[in-house]
């Protein structure tokens, strides 16, 4: 068995041509969406979901908000949520109140209003 042999002068240069044109017309096309997509993830904005169910319970569990609020995820993975609480059940504060739940902060007023504000990072 013979193996073919390889083409010789100007058809084989033009072969190998076409091989390297078809080459770097690959490596343009991936080069050109990497410069397209990596920005855009790169430099996402923040996800934002509005309305978020929010409840907290203060006073040893003796008193709880109800509300909604603002969850924001950051491009780098920071969680940021922002609630507008009532109070549902349980005493009003005599005047204004913070209080420190791990990565959350409770603000209570004595309308029978709270604010929650907690941070943390996603990952």
């Amino acid at each position: 068995m013979t193996l073919p042999k390889r083409p010789i002068g100007s058809e084989g240069v033009e072969i190998r041509r076409r091989a390297l044109a078809n080459l770097l017309l690959v490596v343009g096309v991936v080069a050109a969406a990497m410069v397209l997509v990596l920005p855009a993830t790169a430099g996402a904005a923040a996800l934002v979901q509005p309305d978020v169910p929010c409840v907290a319970y203060a006073n040893a569990g003796a008193t709880f908000y109800s509300g909604s609020g603002t969850e924001v995820i950051t491009d780098r993975g920071n969680v940021v949520l922002s609630c507008h609480l009532t109070l549902v059940s349980g005493p009003p504060v005599a005047q204004p109140t913070r209080t420190t739940y791990g990565n959350c902060e409770l603000l209570q007023v004595p309308s029978g209003r709270a604010e929650l504000s907690c941070h943390y990072p996603l990952f």
